[in-house]
């Protein structure tokens, strides 16, 4: 298995989290502490090559669950 591919599993993963997180609370409060842990180690475990795409990934995954990013 390819590092790509352990990162796709990893997105995989937090993107199951993301659902069950939603679907047992769906207070933002509660979601971005723990989504921002989750979502870092998946971004910590990227090399240069990947960073870039598993970024787009995870903000892609925020759209498609309606979850606007909060401004900094």
């Amino acid at each position: 298995m390819s590092h790509r591919d352990d990162l796709q599993a990893m997105l995989d993963r937090l993107d199951t989290e993301v659902a069950t997180g939603l679907r047992d609370n769906p207070d933002p409060d509660a979601f971005w502490p723990t989504f921002a842990t989750q979502s870092n180690i998946v971004l910590e475990a990227a090399d240069p090559d990947h960073f870039d795409w598993v970024s787009s990934e995870i903000s892609a995954m925020l759209a498609r669950y309606g979850i606007p990013v909060p401004e900094a």
